[in-house]
């Protein structure tokens, strides 16, 4: 941990501001709900300008069409990034729930993950632990990861 008794109070304040900065832009650039998925739909693509309304270029056919299913009207979470222009859309449970704890989601934001996880208990939990991502990877079936003195069991399928 970081004190400003131990001389880091520059290093502090630039921690702190860079937070600010990532709060805004993960919150902004990386939140879906079915609003930002509605916008999203109606981008245009190729605009590199700073009033670009598409800033990272996405286009709206890279969507899955599982998303638009999957969305309920109240909630929603944050995306990942895989590259410029790629966002993954899958629900990370880990993450977005972290986001929660840690106040990198707003307040509003938080709720919404919440609701969401709620409306869709059935597919994130159903019969077992929390799914930490869902969709899952497809093609692989149940796995069985071993580590000495130490056995992990899992499930890629969908609705397991």
């Amino acid at each position: 941990m970081l004190t400003p008794e131990d001389g880091s109070a520059d290093l502090i304040r630039a921690l702190n501001n860079r937070l600010v900065a990532l709060s805004f832009h993960i919150r902004e650039y990386y939140w879906i709900d079915m609003k930002r998925l509605n916008e999203i739909y109606r981008y245009k693509t190729e605009e590199y300008s700073y009033d670009a309304v598409n800033k990272f270029n996405i286009y709206p056919d890279q969507i899955s069409p599982w998303l638009v299913e999957w969305m309920p009207n109240k909630g929603g979470y944050l995306i990942g990034n895989l590259q410029p222009a790629h966002m993954d859309f899958r629900f990370f449970s880990l993450g977005n729930l972290w986001s929660v704890v840690s106040s990198m989601a707003t307040e509003e934001q938080s709720h919404a993950i919440l609701d969401l996880i709620e409306a869709k208990w059935s597919d994130l939990v159903a019969e077992m632990p929390l799914k930490i991502c869902y969709p899952t990877l497809e093609g692989l079936g149940p796995t069985i990861m071993e580590a000495p003195g130490h056995h992990c069991f899992g499930s890629s399928q969908q609705h397991a």
